[in-house]
């Protein structure tokens, strides 16, 4: 939570954005724009955006809790090409789930 103080130094380094460069300005607003209309309308409270790792099924979340372990081993072990490893397999894990598209969920239409 900010404080009264640091929300008016806030305001006031956005209204002096709006003012210096307003082509800065425009771009963000398009992509803020532009995120909400490919995402669908803002979700509700204490709902997710639909996309996540456990949504996108068993592989990718097996594949990133097994690159963890592999990263934690290779840390303990002060091991470069192991930590490396995990690195990779957490990378590849994240693209699986990003490109698999999530079973619909009962009680969805």
């Amino acid at each position: 939570m900010l404080s009264e103080r640091e929300v008016r130094r806030l305001h006031e380094i956005e209204l002096q954005l709006r003012l210096t460069d307003p082509r800065l300005v425009r771009r963000f607003a398009a992509l803020t724009s532009g995120a909400r209309s490919r995402s669908g309308p803002a979700p509700a409270a204490g709902r997710g955006t639909g996309r996540s790792v456990h949504r996108a099924g068993p592989l990718p979340t097996a594949l990133l809790g097994l690159s963890l372990l592999i990263l934690l081993v290779g840390a303990l072990a002060v091991s470069v090409p192991v930590v490396i490893i995990g690195i990779v397999l957490a990378a590849l894990s994240l693209g699986v789930a990003a490109t698999v598209v999530p079973s619909p969920r009962p009680g969805t239409a």
